[in-house]
Parts: C-alpha cells; sequence; structure tokens
C-alpha cells in the first residue's frame, strides 16, 4: 500500500557518493519522511523485484543521475539508475489509479546535463546538486517545500554538520570508518539519525 511519508531513493551505491547519500537521508527523516533504500546484495530479478516492491510503496521518489559520465577513462558509465528511474516512470504510468500522484525529484550533476542523453524525463522536477552534500540537502528541502511548509535549508545543513561530527566521533571509537558506505548497514545510520534528529530537535524547541 502506498504511504505519502515514504521516498523511495534511487542512487549510487559507493564512497564517492556517500556524503551525498548521508545528506539526503537526513534531509528526508528531518522533514518526517521516511526513506525508503534498498539493502539487498542480490542481483538480477530478486533485487529489481525488491526495488519495485519498495516503489510501489512510496508517494515520493528521488532518482540521482549524475553518475551517467563514466567515473574513469576506459570505465563505463553507469547505467543501474536511469533503469530503475525507468521503472519506476512506468508504474507511475500505468493504469492503476493510485500510481498517479507519484511525484518524483530527479537530481543531476549539472542542470540541464540530462537533456543530452535522457531528455524523455524533461518537464518533470529536476535539480542540480553539483556533486556538494549542502546542495543536496537545499535541493531536496526546496522540492518538498512546493507541497508543505518546511524549515529553511540552512538550518537542516547545520543539524546535518553536527550530526556528522557526532556520530563519525562515536563511529571511530567503534572501529568503523564513518567514510566507508559499507561500515553500517542503511537501516543502522537511519535509525541513529532519526534517533538523534529526534533529541536534537527537543532541544532546540
Amino acid at each position: 500500500m502506498i504511504k505519502p511519508e515514504n521516498v523511495f531513493i534511487n542512487c549510487p551505491f559507493d564512497n564517492e557518493y556517500f556524503p551525498l547519500l548521508k545528506s539526503l537521508l537526513f534531509t528526508l527523516i528531518y522533514l518526517d519522511f521516511v526513506p525508503k533504500i534498498s539493502e539487498t546484495r542480490d542481483s538480477g530479478d530478486i533485487r529489481l523485484r525488491k526495488i519495485q516492491k519498495l516503489m510501489a510503496i512510496s508517494q515520493y521518489s528521488i532518482h540521482d543521475l549524475s553518475r551517467m559520465d563514466p567515473p574513469k577513462k576506459k570505465e563505463y558509465p553507469r547505467f543501474n539508475m536511469p533503469f530503475e528511474c525507468g521503472i519506476d516512470f512506468g508504474l507511475k504510468m500505468s493504469d492503476e489509479i493510485k500510481y498517479e500522484e507519484k511525484k518524483f525529484l530527479i537530481l543531476e550533476k549539472e542542470l540541464h546535463r540530462y537533456q543530452k542523453v535522457i531528455s524523455d524525463i524533461s518537464g518533470n522536477d529536476i535539480y542540480s546538486h553539483s556533486n556538494e552534500p549542502e546542495m543536496v540537502v537545499k535541493a531536496v528541502r526546496d522540492w518538498f517545500r512546493r507541497m508543505k511548509k518546511v524549515e529553511d535549508y540552512k538550518r537542516i545543513w547545520l543539524a546535518f554538520n553536527q550530526f556528522t561530527s557526532d556520530y563519525e566521533q562515536i563511529l571511530r571509537k567503534s572501529g568503523h570508518d564513518p567514510n566507508d558506505i559499507n561500515a553500517l548497514t542503511f537501516s543502522d545510520i537511519i535509525d541513529s539519525m532519526r534517533e538523534w534528529i529526534t533529541t536534537y530537535k527537543t532541544s532546540t524547541l
């Protein structure tokens, strides 16, 4: 059943992207949304079915297509993100009425770059983040501001930096690398963010 608080996340899963992902997750939780992100390491049909189930229960989706360029010379670009984005659009455009109101935020590294490789998504909400965590916070906050009243992005960015400092110290004391995307599960990270944000908001009232 689709839920209005759920946000499906489609993005790269690597250490280079991890700072952006952390700011994305934090912003969603700060705004009282529930991130839905795949943790499965399975491949093929099993992984796709799990991803589709997350899409099917999410009112909102955020698709980051900033990895369309090859990361290095002689390497291939990453097509998982545009592929999953296409699946989600297919769900929205199906004949099922419950999916008609699904809303998508498309994130890119540079505004209008998508027109060179995937112009069919033009007309949707597309924001650039320049590979900067702060710009991810602003893009996500500004998008949801069109639908509900939310705090200024600077306050969210300040809270995120405080969380990052606190959390990295905890991870290092526990022997974890805070910059390793595989150090903890996404569920662990999300739970920690939610607990920290609850305490933070209570103390700043």
